[in-house]
């Protein structure tokens, strides 16, 4: 009969290889307990890997979506806002112009006020959220509206030649007296007006793209979620500011001043009824991403169900695994200490 003999060293060897085992199994429940998910998913799910694969996915490009919907929200707002005082400033305005008309002494305080108006409205033009110009369309990196007065501005050149060649003689020139109210309307009719078509500007005002900019609100839907300062609110408030700031205070006959505040008084109401437009067709933009938004979170929370029925370990159990190993991994190290201490001399004495 063969007799079979156990060494101390192959008891731990097989010590050592029970303990590599159980450390490698402890390192997998620690990440089950705290994360909540099964360690390796291939070999937890086997087939049902694929649909677990698809299930995450999905729920990261809905939230990526969600995530962007709002960004895409928060520009709105600020484009909402500065849209609110663009109206706000030409109600103003507005306000000013109307009770200035027939005044003979208002003529500075009429061409101050429309000075302060351009250019806080060439500031809101130029409003900035989050690195992009919220109304330069998909031009985002360009600034859609330069200073009026500063130097060389190719709007303000425009003007004054167009003043030149309609009267023969310059805005500064005393001849300016002799304007009748007529030559004036006539000028604002034509002439300006003309500054202000679309053509002219984007040549002399405004770098902004006509084209808005398109979001992906969800993953079938886009939404126009921007407004171009080329919006003709814009155009019609800048024609306002520019021809009081311009005009009204240049030694105009009191029936000439009265034609410019008669076309500002126009081209005012005109641009607030613009921009509430604007606003309207921003907030549809605005329901419509919340309306997605609210969509997209109810489907990732079911999205999250699945993958949770798919994946998710009970945590206590994951607990006591981790517990129960670390006693299995003690132990090891209490029996692997006893058996390196064993020795022939202990038998031999």
């Amino acid at each position: 009969m063969k007799t079979q003999s156990i060494s101390s060293y192959m008891l731990a060897n097989s010590t050592r290889n029970i303990l590599a085992k159980a450390q490698a199994d402890l390192i997998k429940a620690k990440e089950e307990a705290t994360t909540g998910f099964v360690s390796d998913t291939g070999l937890a799910l086997g087939s049902r890997t694929g649909q677990s694969i698809s299930l995450r996915k999905e729920y990261d490009r809905l939230t990526v979506l969600t995530e962007t919907n709002n960004l895409i929200g928060q520009r709105m707002t600020t484009s909402q806002n500065a849209l609110g005082n663009l109206v706000k400033n030409a109600t103003d305005f507005l306000g000013t112009v109307t009770a200035l008309r027939g005044s003979a002494d208002g003529h500075s305080v009429a061409a101050d006020k429309a000075k302060s108006g351009l250019q806080t409205t060439t500031g809101l033009a130029n409003t900035n959220y989050n690195g992009e110009y919220v109304f330069a369309g998909v031009n985002t990196d360009v600034q859609p509206m330069d200073d009026y007065y500063a130097a060389g501005n190719p709007a303000r050149a425009a003007i004054q030649t167009a003043f030149q060649t309609q009267f023969g003689f310059p805005m500064n020139d005393p001849q300016v007296k002799n304007i009748t109210a007529d030559q004036m309307k006539t000028f604002l009719d034509t002439t300006m007006t003309a500054q202000f078509s679309a053509g002219s500007w984007s040549n002399n005002w405004s770098s902004a793209s006509d084209t808005l900019v398109k979001s992906r609100i969800a993953p079938t839907e886009l939404a126009e979620t921007s407004v171009s300062a080329n919006n003709a609110g814009f155009r019609q408030l800048a024609m306002s500011y520019t021809m009081v700031a311009e005009l009204g205070n240049i030694g105009l006959s009191q029936g000439a001043f009265d034609a410019v505040m008669d076309k500002a008084i126009s081209t005012t109401s005109q641009s607030v009824s613009s921009l509430t437009s604007a606003q309207s067709f921003l907030g549809d933009a605005q329901a419509r991403t919340k309306d997605a938004t609210d969509r997209l979170t109810v489907q990732i929370k079911v999205l999250n169900s699945s993958v949770l029925d798919l994946e998710a370990v009970d945590p206590y159990e994951a607990a006591n695994r981790v517990t129960a190993l670390t006693t299995q991994i003690e132990a090891s190290y209490a029996l692997t200490v006893k058996l390196q201490s064993l020795s022939l001399l202990n038998y031999l004495k």
